[in-house]
């Protein structure tokens, strides 16, 4: 049987973060009140449906003082390029910000230098996110000092006070503050909520002895330049820690053994053909897509990995597939690599910067841009979930968030808190360098062709 108001009620939770973005409650209620039997619901759902599904501006742009500039102005922006629907996400924030600042025009600056080549630092070809001519730019702090060494970038003061104190210090240098935080990253263990032993484990060997035990596997993955030379630095800090770690790096100094170690203990617990895999590697998602299709106990990720796997679990899940819902997921932070203390971990920030040459309106605007990019109406716009799939799960720098419908938000927060940040020149650059040497000191995939080949010849 067809009940209208039971169908009505679930939707409408689902649809809450419409409330204050797209007037969904407001909506559903005029629906609920003219609801008479199954055929009028469907019809008006059908009706309403693409207007309360697409992603909605933060709020309707009003301009009641806004005068356009004498002349039209343009402000190239080069956004943080690995981070889920991020052309929706652009889109979102360009037509509310023109909107709001008539004659100026948002342009995404999308050049191989700033999405696929951010990394690269490479001075010979001009190749990496520090070749890229933009207004505003979003960094990963990892090259916030590289920037700064060069004159790219000029200080800036926050504009809120509220942002939280890992990313204050992620931007911060020598007392001056150079960009504006927007996202925090880091890894975190995902696991089912009824897993109440893999909870309660303190370090990456009693993880290991757990899974042993019960025959069951791990994702992580540890393929990829920058990939492998972050782990290798977050093996490395919980020897020496941050500060010691980051001047074995950039000094040029052996390769760490024992660092290296560590990081064999932790593929020990994946299944071969997986943790090392060059293909998997440049699937987006794929491990966070696996764990919830319940192919590994639990898997090693950012925050924002799980977006994808819950897509999966909207898109492509059955009733009878045995794939692990949203609200069955348990997320922690990552297990210490020393049984003597708990270690605090290592975490990332993409921060917003603008450029050293700017000035007069242009400078203007692009502070004012950065500041609509953090305020709280855009965070959550970005954050919360666009039915029916779930919240990209990013880690937003402000305190104080309670994002709607999307309920690992809590645990991610506490699990970031206190990780540290590398912070010296070039320490982006020592890492993937380090990494090619590293590739070779770790179990190589059976169907790696080029490194073995690599490897040989070394």
């Amino acid at each position: 049987m067809c009940r209208p108001r039971a169908q009505l009620d679930r939707i409408n939770r689902k649809l809450q973060h419409c409330d204050v973005h797209c007037g969904g409650r407001y909506i559903m209620r005029i629906v609920a009140s003219a609801l008479a039997n199954c055929v009028l619901f469907v019809g008006l759902l059908f009706f309403m449906l693409p207007s309360l599904t697409r992603a909605e501006s933060p709020r309707d742009c009003t301009l009641p003082n806004a005068e356009e500039p004498a002349v039209p102005q343009t402000l190239r922006v080069a956004l943080y390029p690995y981070t889920p629907d991020r052309l929706a996400l652009f889109h979102k924030i360009e037509s509310l910000f023109e909107c709001e600042n008539p004659g100026v025009n948002v342009v995404l600056v999308s050049s191989s230098n700033a999405t696929d080549k951010y990394y690269n630092d490479d001075p010979t070809k001009q190749e990496g996110f520090l070749y890229v001519d933009a207004d505003i730019y979003e960094i990963d702090t990892i090259l916030l000092s590289d920037f700064i060494a060069r004159g790219k970038i000029a200080a800036i003061e926050l504009p809120f006070n509220d942002f939280l104190r890992e990313s204050i210090e992620a931007v911060t240098r020598n007392g001056q503050t150079f960009a504006v935080p927007h996202w925090m990253c880091g890894n975190f263990l995902f696991y089912r909520k009824t897993d109440t032993e893999l909870a309660e484990v303190k370090t990456w060997g009693e993880l290991r002895t757990l899974l042993h035990r019960r025959g069951q596997s791990l994702f992580v993955d540890l393929k990829g330049k920058s990939t492998i030379g972050e782990w290798y630095f977050t093996s490395l800090v919980s020897i020496v820690g941050v500060d010691g770690a980051q001047r074995h790096i950039v000094e040029g100094e052996p390769i760490n053994a024992d660092a290296v170690d560590r990081l064999q203990d932790m593929l020990a617990m994946c299944p071969i053909g997986y943790c090392r895999s060059d293909k998997l590697h440049d699937k987006v998602g794929f491990y966070a897509r696996a764990f919830v299709r319940g192919q590994a106990s639990a898997f090693v990720g950012y925050s924002e990995s799980i977006h994808y796997g819950l897509r999966e679990f909207v898109d492509d899940c059955l009733s009878s597939s045995g794939c692990v819902p949203e609200d069955e997921i348990a997320v922690r932070a990552l297990p210490s690599f020393r049984v003597s203390a708990p270690e605090a971990g290592v975490g990332w920030v993409d921060a917003l910067a603008i450029d050293a040459r700017l000035s007069g309106l242009k400078k203007e605007l692009a502070l004012k841009f950065i500041r609509r990019l953090v305020s709280q109406d855009v965070y959550l716009s970005i954050l919360t979930p666009e039915w029916p799939y779930p919240s990209r799960y990013l880690l937003p720098a402000r305190g104080g968030f309670q994002v709607p419908d999307a309920p690992l938000y809590p645990a991610f927060i506490a699990a970031h808190a206190g990780r540290k940040t590398g912070s010296l020149p070039e320490l982006n650059k020592k890492l993937r360098s380090l990494a090619n040497r590293l590739d070779c000191q770790l179990p190589i995939d059976r169907d790696d062709e080029e490194a073995k080949e690599k490897c040989r010849l070394k």
